[in-house]
């Protein structure tokens, strides 16, 4: 009796696993022929070859993209550039393996016979959300994501939608979920009593009371090549920029002035980028920030940072100690990042958000409204990934080491200014905390 019991016990657990096995068989085709569906339907040919390129926000990775690029303006004339796909392969981590990206959206498309400027400005402005979607579908595919987790994430919150939702409740949210970016002060443990803790400056980054008007962020997209939008830019009380992004030469399109600059912890630690020489990195405030895995305490972060932050970090600020140099708490990032999954119907990219999206937030808090130039891209957009470089990666544009698709689908629906205004000028606007009554 008790071997027949046995005996079926095994066969049951073997018509189990067949079952779950057939199903995951019969789930991998289907996303495999939707693949293979959606590339015949692209009806691009590839041309592959290899290049080396600088980082693209955050990372560089030995990666492979098949960017499939076809019909980018070189202006608003509706010219044709060619196709040219490549495979960019970088050098550092994380490793993710295959990741395609569709074609950015051009403002070279036609609209149809009675074409006008509105026209051509919706056609964009629906063909940019049908590709930000798109990107972020392929990144959700379970399959291809389940080994893309560098930082252990474990999100286990709600997943909902932003598109229709109020930019008002949505500012809002954000408040209740992070009301201020917290940075490292020297009294934060393991950071007491240490010769680190003793380094960092003993005034807040921003003051209590610290309240301007309209503040300005200023992205590094190439988009702002001849937008002539310098003058706007210097007329905001608070400019913040990111990183290596020079202003000198480039004046007229992304102006001159620079309140704050929120550097990655890659453009702290790599000589290349001469954080400790450069004067782009002296007499203003730094924020600089490095990422921990989803779930570590500030302890084991300072044990093992992603990058060696804090070795230049105290160097900087025994050569400039008048130059007020601050580290973002890594725990806020994945604040941001579980705001930005829970009004994300899809999972999105499990790597932190972006120094865009980190600004807003930073900004939020004192400003009555705060203007992003080209964070959503207007229709200048191009296959260039920067507006100081000539290198072109349409993965600046939508992503390949941030969530960025997600992000820029969410800064829509916070978005207050039209569409004129976004699309043909350069910037939303994202109205401040107070400015609400959050």
């Amino acid at each position: 009796m008790k071997a027949i019991a046995v005996s079926v016990w095994i066969f049951i657990n073997l018509v189990f696993f067949g079952m779950c096995g057939y199903i995951y068989l019969l789930w991998s085709q289907y996303w495999h022929y939707i693949s293979r569906h959606q590339q015949h339907s692209d009806n691009l040919g590839l041309v592959r070859k290899s290049d080396n390129r600088p980082l693209v926000d955050y990372f560089q990775d030995t990666i492979q993209l098949d960017e499939r690029i076809e019909h980018l303006p070189q202006d608003l004339n509706w010219g044709h550039q060619k196709t040219t796909p490549v495979i960019v392969r970088r050098k550092s981590k994380p490793r993710f393996t295959k990741v395609r990206f569709t074609d950015p959206p051009s403002a070279a498309i036609p609209c149809g016979p009675q074409c006008n400027s509105s026209n051509k400005l919706t056609a964009f402005k629906n063909q940019l959300i049908v590709r930000l979607r798109r990107v972020l579908h392929e990144e959700s595919n379970v399959f291809k994501s389940r080994a893309d987790n560098p930082y252990s994430v474990s999100y286990s919150g709600r997943r909902g939608v932003s598109a229709g939702t109020s930019p008002q409740k949505l500012v809002c949210d954000l408040y209740r979920s992070l009301p201020h970016v917290r940075t490292i002060t020297g009294q934060t443990k393991p950071f007491a009593g240490t010769e680190l803790g003793q380094a960092i400056p003993s005034a807040p980054l921003f003051a209590t009371n610290e309240r301007y008007n309209n503040c300005a962020i200023i992205t590094n997209a190439a988009s702002f090549i001849g937008s002539n939008l310098g003058p706007l830019i210097d007329s905001h009380d608070l400019v913040l920029r990111f990183n290596h992004a020079p202003t000198s030469g480039y004046e007229a399109d992304v102006g001159s002035k620079t309140s704050i600059r929120i550097l990655n912890s890659q453009v702290v630690s790599k000589p290349q980028f001469h954080f400790l020489d450069s004067e782009m990195y002296q007499g203003l405030r730094l924020l600089a920030w490095d990422p921990s895995n989803y779930t570590s305490s500030l302890h084991q972060w300072r044990q093992k940072p992603d990058f060696d932050v804090f070795s230049p970090y105290m160097t900087h600020r025994r050569q400039y100690p008048d130059t007020p140099l601050y580290l973002v708490d890594p725990r806020d990032l994945w604040r941001l990042w579980d705001f930005l999954q829970a009004r994300t119907p899809a999972r999105i990219r499990r790597n932190p958000p972006s120094s865009g999206f980190l600004g807003l937030a930073l900004l939020l808090p004192h400003c009555s409204y705060v203007n992003l130039f080209e964070y959503v891209p207007s229709m200048r957009l191009t296959k260039r990934c920067h507006y100081f470089d000539n290198n072109e990666d349409v993965s600046c544009t939508f992503g390949v080491w941030h969530p960025l698709a997600a992000e820029k689908l969410l800064a829509l629906s916070l978005n207050t200014a039209p569409d004129k205004t976004v699309f043909q000028t350069g910037y939303i606007t994202v109205p401040g905390y107070q400015t609400l009554g959050c």
